[in-house]
């Protein structure tokens, strides 16, 4: 029995809930990212995420504000109405959000 080394794939699996996500506007607006000595301009997140291996969510949570930096690289929008869109979204909704008890109700 011979079996052939696993091939190392160059791109993940994807199914049709992973095509769904990936085809939405938010992961084909233009991004910039600001590495440690310079910043470089993707033509969407999807491009940033071949380009550089972070994973197109972290991307897109760092560029949204949801999280500080996505594998210490910082990460925005170009600017422009999407962008202004997306980040309004996400701080009304976490001002917006009260919890009036604890963990257990």
């Amino acid at each position: 029995m011979s079996q052939k080394p696993a091939e190392i794939r160059k791109f993940p699996i994807v199914n049709k809930g992973a095509i769904k996500k990936r085809s939405q506007k938010k992961y084909h607006l233009p991004v910039i990212g600001h590495f440690a000595d310079r910043s470089v301009e993707f033509k969407s997140i999807l491009e940033a995420e071949r380009v550089t291996g972070i994973n197109y969510t972290l991307i897109f949570e760092a560029c949204i504000g949801k999280i500080y930096r996505a594998k210490n690289v910082h990460w925005e929008y170009k600017k422009g109405n999407h962008y202004i869109k997306y980040k309004a979204y996400y701080i009304n909704a976490q001002e917006s959000y009260t919890r009036l008890g604890g963990f257990n109700g």
